[in-house]
C-alpha cells in the first residue's frame, strides 16, 4: 500500500501544482508582481512549491473525501495551503540560518547568489530581505486562492476565519521554538510535546485535514475525530523528523544531517540526552549543541550517546504509541471515503526515511 499511497499523492501533487500555476500565471496576478528589475516572481513561487511533497495539500483533499465531497473542486484549497507553506519555509530558513532547502539553495541564499553575480557589495542581508518579501507575497496570495474552492460560500468564509486563528497559533509556536533554541534552559518533556502539538501537529496535519473536511461539510463529530487522529499523527511525524535529522540521509532529506544540533533545537532527543548524560558528557554536549561549525565527528558522538543510553529506542516506542492512538481515533471516525488512505498514512509516517 505504501507505493500506492505515494503514487496517489504524487498524482494529486501534479494537479495541485497545475492549479497553483494556473492561478499565479494569470496576467492579473503577474502584473501585480512585476517589478522593473524582476518579472519572474510567479515562476519562482511555482518552482519553489513544486520542490516539496505537497503533504498538506494532499491532506486537504483527504479531509474533503472523508466528508464525502467530490475533491475536484477542492484543488484551489490544496494549492493555497502549499503556497502558504512556501512562504513559511522562506521565513523559517532565514530564522534557522539554513542555506539549503530541498537540495537547492534556500530562497534567501538564491537571491544573495544572484546579487553577488550582479556585483552588489552586500548580498546576505539584502538576500534575506528579498526572501522575506517573497514569503509575504506567498502568504497574502494564499487567501485569494483559497476563495476559489468550489463549495458553499459560507464554508469558505468559515475556513478563512479558521486559517486566521490557527495560523496565528503556528506563529506563536514558531516564536516558542526560536526562543527555546537560544535560551540557556532545557525545557521539560511536556513543554517540548506542547511545541510539537502547536507547530507540527497543528500546522502540518490538523489544519489541512480539518480545512478539507470543513469545506466538504463534515459534521462536528467527524471534525473532532479527525482532529484527534491528526494530533497524534502530527506529533509522531515530528518525532520521526527529529530522528531523521540525526540518523537520516542528507541526500534524501535535502539538508545537512545534524542541523538541529547546530541550531540547538530543543527536541525530545536533546532533552532526554542531557537528562541521561554524565557531567563530563554534558560538558562535551554543551560545546557541541549550538556550535555552527561542528562536523561529522561531533554528530556521530551525539548519535552514539543516543544509542548507548537507549534514548533512540525509547523514542521509537513513543512513536509506536502515538501511531496506536492515531489508529484508535481513526476507528471512531465516521469517515465516508478514504479511510484506508488515512490508515496507510500512519504506517508510512512510522517507516519514512525522508
Amino acid at each position: 500500500m505504501d507505493n500506492d499511497l505515494k503514487g496517489l499523492f504524487s498524482a494529486r501533487k501534479e494537479k495541485i501544482i497545475e492549479t497553483l500555476s494556473e492561478f499565479l500565471l494569470r496576467e492579473e496576478v503577474k502584473a501585480r508582481l512585476r517589478l522593473p528589475w524582476i518579472d519572474d516572481l510567479p515562476e519562482r513561487l511555482i518552482a519553489y512549491t513544486k520542490g516539496g511533497k505537497c503533504l498538506r495539500g494532499n491532506l486537504v483533499l483527504l479531509g474533503a473525501e472523508a466528508a464525502g465531497a467530490d475533491i475536484e473542486g477542492f484543488y484551489p484549497a490544496a494549492a493555497a495551503i502549499e503556497l502558504f507553506q512556501s512562504g513559511i519555509l522562506m521565513h523559517d530558513d532565514i530564522i534557522d540560518g539554513d542555506e539549503v532547502r530541498r537540495g537547492k539553495p534556500s530562497a534567501h541564499r538564491a537571491f544573495a547568489n544572484e546579487l553577488s553575480q550582479a556585483g552588489f557589495p552586500e548580498t546576505k542581508k539584502t538576500g534575506e530581505s528579498l526572501a522575506i518579501c517573497l514569503g509575504d507575497i506567498a502568504l497574502m496570495l494564499t487567501f485569494a486562492l483559497l476563495n476559489e474552492t468550489k463549495c458553499a460560500p459560507e464554508k469558505k468564509s468559515e475556513a478563512t476565519i479558521y486559517w486566521g486563528k490557527e495560523f496565528a497559533k503556528v506563529g506563536a509556536a514558531e516564536m516558542e521554538d526560536t526562543y527555546l533554541s537560544s535560551a540557556p534552559i532545557m525545557p521539560d518533556e511536556q513543554r517540548i510535546l506542547d511545541l510539537y502539538k502547536g507547530k507540527t501537529a497543528g500546522y502540518t496535519f490538523i489544519v489541512p485535514l480539518i480545512t478539507g473536511a470543513m469545506l466538504g461539510g463534515a459534521s462536528p463529530e467527524l471534525l473532532s475525530a479527525l482532529s484527534d487522529y491528526a494530533l497524534n499523527l502530527g506529533v509522531l511525524f515530528q518525532v520521526k523528523d527529529d530522528e531523521l535529522g540525526l540518523f537520516g540521509s542528507a541526500e534524501k532529506l535535502g539538508k545537512p544531517i545534524g542541523s538541529d544540533i547546530r541550531e540547538n533545537k530543543k527536541t525530545l532527543f536533546t532533552q532526554k540526552l542531557f537528562a541521561a548524560a554524565s557531567e563530563e558528557e554534558k560538558a562535551k554536549l554543551d560545546s557541541i549543541f549550538g556550535a555552527p561549525n561542528i562536523g561529522e565527528a561531533e554528530v556521530n558522538y551525539v548519535r552514539e550517546l543516543l544509542e548507548e543510553k537507549g534514548i533512540r529506542a525509547e523514542i521509537d516506542n513513543l512513536a509506536d504509541f502515538l501511531a496506536d492512538k492515531a489508529k484508535s481515533a481513526l476507528i471512531k471516525a465516521e469517515v465516508k471515503n478514504g479511510k484506508n488512505i488515512l490508515q496507510s498514512l500512519i504506517e508510512l509516517s512510522l517507516k519514512r526515511t525522508a
